[in-house]
């Protein structure tokens, strides 16, 4: 064969060529990202692995943190949830979807967020802004606005903001990620929409976050390789405080952003004065159990991390209640049951939610199929049996 067409055929199989905007993102994720390895651990996560489900149990498949993580940085590996800590940029993307808030950000904790909510809320008016936005003014800057759960937007609206702006850069990770954004602005609009609050809720796009000219991105290089501390002492202060928190808790705890989504539900309920709108805006979770199915075991509220799920054994019967407020949709109690009687559906309402007292689920006599004890209850589940000494 011809040496040209030898050429051409070795062209012909190369690569297609990727712009030089293209380059240059992914140029800076990668610099950020062994930055973050060497020098910056301020802004990382903390895994508090007492609270994960996967650490609670085996049986779980909570993937919600590693499927919005838009840098891969954890994965799940023999049922276990890794963390690295190498491709972490601290957008807190991971911190606004754990139904345990089992990962925290100690450089932006929930308290200063909330302090800053309170301060300007009661102005009328908000901007939550991630860097590189171009925001002036009076702003609350994030890490990004993934960092935004449910609960923090509602808060907000109770606390008497009536607009609401979401700033984002143009190609950040806010953009790729858009669609979680508005998807969560969607779901509060219809709330207030449901209570008839009048709200302006609207996420905007604002300055590039990558500059194409020459002199701005040799000057962006020079700020990304400035040296900078491993950690802050107020951040191994804050990590220490944590550790120790975790140590001491509750084994069974209602997560604090279920207990704030509570509360600004309750405060928008009071504002809109209107309690016949409890029955709509069914856009919770909670669990339902098939009476067919379920054999009795009590495994379900036994692993139930926020003790949304109850049992009651009195006079031979059996009652499983629910506190729809304190779940979360975690999925552990479908998860575990061996009899696939527990679903998880996506219609409690808001009267559900706010009601104070436990409901009944599920009652039903004793039978056979229902065990006495916890040795009982594995034998039945892996069909061997037990030797009591």
């Amino acid at each position: 064969m011809p040496e040209a067409t030898l050429s051409g055929a070795r062209r012909s199989r190369r690569k297609p060529l990727r712009t030089a905007g293209t380059l240059q993102k992914r140029f800076f994720r990668t610099l950020a990202s062994v930055r973050n390895l060497i020098m910056n651990d301020d802004a990382k996560p903390l895994l508090a692995a007492r609270r994960c489900l996967r650490t609670r149990h085996i049986s779980s498949t909570c993937t919600a943190c590693v499927d919005m993580c838009p840098e891969e940085a954890l994965v799940v590996k023999e049922r276990r949830l890794l963390f690295a800590a190498s491709k972490c940029t601290g957008c807190g993307a991971c911190t606004s979807v754990c139904p345990e808030d089992a990962l925290i950000a100690p450089a932006f904790t929930s308290e200063a967020l909330e302090n800053a909510v309170r301060r300007e809320a009661p102005q009328g008016s908000i901007l939550f802004a991630a860097p590189h936005a171009g925001a002036a003014g009076r702003k609350i800057l994030l890490p990004s606005l993934l960092h935004l759960s449910l609960d923090w937007l509602l808060l907000a609206i109770a606390l008497g903001a009536k607009e609401i702006r979401l700033l984002y850069a143009q190609g950040s990770v806010d953009e790729e990620n858009l669609s979680v954004i508005t998807s969560r602005i969607g779901i509060v609009r219809k709330i207030c929409d449901e209570l008839h609050l009048p709200v302006e809720l609207e996420a905007v796009r604002g300055a590039p976050k990558v500059d194409a000219g020459r002199r701005r991105f040799f000057s962006k290089l020079s700020a990304a390789l400035e040296p900078q501390d491993t950690s802050s002492p107020q951040t191994q202060e804050m990590r220490s405080r944590i550790a120790k928190t975790l140590l001491e808790e509750a084994f069974v705890r209602i997560p604090e952003g279920r207990l704030r989504l509570i509360h600004a539900l309750k405060r928008l309920l009071e504002k809109s004065g209107k309690p016949d709108s409890r029955e709509a805006a069914k856009l919770f979770s909670a669990p339902r159990i098939d009476a067919a199915k379920c054999s009795g075991c009590a495994l379900c509220p036994a692993v139930c991390p926020t003790g949304a799920l109850q049992s009651q054994g009195e006079g031979g019967t059996l009652r499983l209640l629910l506190n729809a407020g304190a779940c979360t949709g975690c999925r552990l109690c479908a998860d575990i049951c061996f009899m696939n009687a527990v679903t998880l559906h996506e219609e409690a309402s808001l009267e559900e939610v706010l009601s104070t007292p436990a409901k009944t689920l599920f009652s039903r006599k004793n039978d056979a199929r229902a065990f006495d004890t916890w040795e009982d209850k594995l034998a039945g589940m892996i069909n061997a049996p037990v030797y009591r000494t």
